[in-house]
């Protein structure tokens, strides 16, 4: 009888509190058992964290409408402008070049796998609960909470919302014309509250990363600020490789997404081919995003899909690329 009455206050409270957040079980009742009311306490404030969690979740997927098959801003971006990638080796001079495995320490090709969209910490909780060098690339945040968490963290990246061609979002994105300055102080903010902060990467940015004059002058502020860009390569037309070799540059680029689909079949074949990549070349970098299937495919690829290869963070691999002097935009299947 108890119970049921406990319940019903509970789906009464609970009506309440999604509307009115602040409000607290022991305003509404009062039970001599104070362990009920902290209990009902307990259910309300992880009712408010979900719906905190949900409006997070809106805010980074807006664009999805089937919500039980969903796709991240990157892969939406990305299939606006590239249906299948094909590796050009057209005009490739394959003489006296070395291939990228043969600068490895040891003799197990590296795989680095970088987790996109990041802005809260239950999803480096989940991150760090699947036991792998996973690479957090989290969204510029304000938040205390988050910031702490991020100084535990052994390494993170900035994900950078950069404009795309079609794609839209409610992420206040760096655009094709805005100024140097605001895009310096967007930057410097991003220092001073993750000052350890040493790479980046982009969220969507079809349209910024195609466009050089943009791109060079993002280059030259993240620069002035000891910050690395990766290419998340969400368009072919990016002109990261043009200034690499312009500028004499290592920049590191996304070989496959993992999670452009999120059945498990497709999410190993996915895992699976970034293997195949590593094993050619002696690298990949793969990006996923925050969701339970993928999650849970990279927990389970750990040990078999990805037992031959060694997952280290995205540092790593670029220390070791830097040691060999290899100064190139990091994309081609077999070598540079």
């Amino acid at each position: 009888m108890i119970l049921s009455f406990v319940l019903a206050v509970l789906y009464t409270i609970t009506d309440l509190t999604l509307s009115h957040p602040k409000i607290k079980a022991d305003n509404i009742v009062h039970l001599d058992d104070n362990n009920k009311i902290e209990k009902i306490n307990n259910d309300i404030k992880q009712l408010e964290q979900d719906v905190k969690d949900i409006e997070s979740y809106t805010i980074q997927y807006k664009k999805r409408v089937d919500y039980s098959n969903p796709t991240s801003s990157e892969i939406a971006d990305y299939k606006d402008n590239i249906i299948e990638e094909v590796v050009s080796t057209k005009n490739d001079n394959t003489q006296n070049k070395i291939p990228y495995k043969n600068i490895l320490k040891d003799s197990k090709p590296k795989i680095v796998i970088i987790i996109d969209d990041i802005l809260n910490t239950k999803q480096l909780h989940d991150i760090k609960s699947i036991d792998l060098k996973l690479t957090p690339s989290i969204f510029p945040s304000n938040d205390n909470e988050m910031i702490r968490a991020v100084k535990k963290l052994d390494f993170f990246m900035i994900h950078l919302p950069l404009e795309a061609k079609i794609y839209t979002d409610d992420l206040d994105t760096i655009k094709i014309g805005d100024s140097t300055d605001r895009i310096r102080k967007k930057i410097q903010d991003i220092k001073l509250s993750m000052p350890n902060v040493e790479y980046i990467n982009n969220h969507t940015g079809s349209k910024f990363t195609a466009d050089k004059i943009s791109m060079k002058n993002l280059l030259n502020i993240l620069d002035d600020n000891k910050i690395k860009f990766v290419d998340s390569r969400t368009t072919p037309d990016t002109k990261l490789n043009e200034i690499a070799k312009e500028q004499n540059r290592l920049i590191l680029y996304r070989d496959i997404f993992i999670d452009n689909r999120l059945d498990r079949h497709s999410l190993n074949q996915q895992i699976s081919n970034g293997v195949k990549i590593a094993k050619k070349r002696g690298y990949a970098i793969l990006i996923a995003h925050p969701h339970k299937e993928t999650l849970k495919a990279l927990k389970t690829a750990k040990d078999n899909i990805l037992k031959d290869v060694d997952v280290v963070y995205l540092n790593e691999l670029d220390k070791i690329l830097q040691s060999a002097n290899i100064t190139k935009y990091a994309q081609r299947i077999i070598n540079e």
